[in-house]
C-alpha cells in the first residue's frame, strides 16, 4: 500500500514539473512575439492613416482646392505667352522730336522708329532707325503704314498730306528704302492689308476713306472705290484692318471738325464681310477715345494702339493708348503703354505687324 501511495506521489510530481514547464515556453514565446510585434502607438497609427489617404483621381475626376473648394476643371486656363522663337508683334511709329503742337510741321529729318513685343502690351524699341527723310519744308512724313509683300520683303508706306511716299525693305529690321519712282496723291494716311495674296490700301480722302489696290508686280497703287463715305458732319480718316475670323474689321478714327485736337478724336469700327464693301458711319460702333489707331490681332486678341490720349491727372507716363479686346471685338479695355528704350520724345502714329521668328 505504501508503495502505491509513494509512486502516485512521483507521478503526481512529474505532472506538475511537466505544465510548469509548458507555462514557462509560452511566456518566453509571447515575449519573443511582443519583441518581434512592437506595439503601434496612437500617433504612428495616424501618420500611417493619412499615408493611406493619399488618393490619386482617376482620369476626368474633378480635384478639390482646398483653399478655394472650386473644382479644378472649372478654373479658367491661364493665358499662354508667347514662347521665345514664336511671332512677335513690331510697332513702327513717327519719333516726334517734340511734345505739343502738330508732330508733322517739326522741322528737320522724321525718323520712322520700331518696338518689339511678346505679349502685346511691353514693347522695347529696336535698335536703329527704320526710317528718315527731310522734306526741306515745314511740314514732314508722319503715319508710317506697313505690310508683307508676297515676296516675303516689306512695303512702307508714309504720309505726306494727301500724297504716300513708298519705301521698301527685305525686313522688318533693316532701313527702308525711298522709292523715287512711286507717285500718288489721291490720300494720306493709309492702312493696308492682305487679302488672301491682294493688297488693299485704305486712305484718307475728303473728309471719307477710299480704297485702293497695290500692284506688287510693278509697284503702284490704283484708286478703286469709295470704302467709307464722309459723315455729314466731322471727318473720319485714319483707317487700320484686321481679320478676325470670316470678318474684316476697320478701326478709324472720328473727328468733329479738322481743328480738333486728337485728345478729342474718336474711334470708331467699320466690318466687312469681303473686305470691299464696309458698314457705314455713324451706325459704326464708338470702341473708345483717341487717334490714329494701329490695330493687330494676335494670339486670339484684337489690340489697337492709339495716339491723342486724353490727360489724366496722376496717370502714370504713357507712349501710347491701348484698346483690348479677347473675345473677337465684342468688349474693348483701354490702358496705355510704354515703350523702353524709346529715343525720340515722343511716339506717335502707330502701326503694328505680325513678325515671324525667321523674321526676327
Amino acid at each position: 500500500m505504501r508503495k502505491t501511495r509513494t509512486i502516485i506521489a512521483i507521478v503526481l510530481t512529474a505532472l506538475l514539473l511537466f505544465l510548469g514547464a509548458c507555462a514557462q515556453q509560452e511566456e518566453r514565446e509571447e515575449v519573443t512575439a511582443t519583441e518581434k510585434e512592437p506595439i503601434i502607438t496612437e500617433e504612428e497609427t495616424t501618420e500611417e492613416e493619412k499615408d493611406e489617404e493619399v488618393v490619386t483621381p482617376e482620369e476626368g475626376t474633378a480635384v478639390v482646392e482646398e483653399e478655394t473648394g472650386e473644382s479644378a476643371e472649372n478654373q479658367p486656363p491661364e493665358k499662354e505667352l508667347p514662347s521665345a522663337g514664336s511671332e512677335v508683334i513690331r510697332l513702327y511709329y513717327y519719333g516726334s522730336s517734340a511734345f505739343g503742337g502738330d508732330p508733322a510741321g517739326l522741322p528737320g529729318a522724321h525718323c520712322i522708329y520700331s518696338a518689339t513685343s511678346s505679349d502685346g502690351t511691353s514693347f522695347t524699341e529696336d535698335p536703329g532707325i527704320r526710317f528718315s527723310y527731310d522734306t526741306g519744308a515745314e511740314f514732314g512724313i508722319t503715319d508710317p503704314d506697313v505690310i508683307r509683300l508676297n515676296d516675303g520683303s516689306w512695303l512702307m508706306f508714309l504720309s505726306l498730306g494727301t500724297q504716300l511716299l513708298k519705301a521698301t525693305s527685305p525686313s522688318t529690321l533693316d532701313t527702308f528704302t525711298l522709292d523715287d519712282s512711286f507717285n500718288w496723291f489721291q490720300g494720306g494716311v493709309s492702312g493696308s492689308y492682305g487679302f488672301n495674296g491682294t493688297i488693299r490700301t485704305f486712305v484718307c480722302y475728303q473728309g471719307g476713306i477710299n480704297m485702293a489696290t497695290y500692284d506688287q508686280d510693278n509697284g503702284t497703287l490704283k484708286y478703286s472705290s469709295v470704302a467709307l463715305e464722309p459723315p455729314a458732319s466731322g471727318l473720319i480718316a485714319d483707317p487700320t484692318v484686321i481679320q478676325v475670323g470670316d470678318k474684316y474689321l476697320m478701326f478709324y478714327k472720328y473727328a468733329a471738325s479738322p481743328a480738333a485736337p486728337p485728345s478729342e478724336h474718336e474711334v470708331y469700327l467699320a466690318t466687312s464681310a469681303d473686305g470691299t464693301e464696309w458698314s457705314q458711319h455713324p451706325q459704326n460702333r464708338f470702341i473708345c477715345n483717341g487717334s490714329v489707331p494701329g490695330a493687330v490681332y494676335y494670339s486670339g486678341t484684337i489690340y489697337v494702339y492709339l495716339c491723342g490720349l486724353p490727360y489724366r491727372p496722376g496717370a502714370p507716363p504713357a507712349d501710347l493708348g491701348l484698346a483690348i479686346s479677347r473675345d473677337n471685338g465684342v468688349i474693348f479695355t483701354t490702358s496705355a503703354i510704354k515703350i523702353e528704350g524709346r529715343k525720340a520724345a515722343g511716339a506717335v502714329d502707330p502701326a503694328a505687324v505680325i513678325v515671324g521668328p525667321s523674321e526676327q
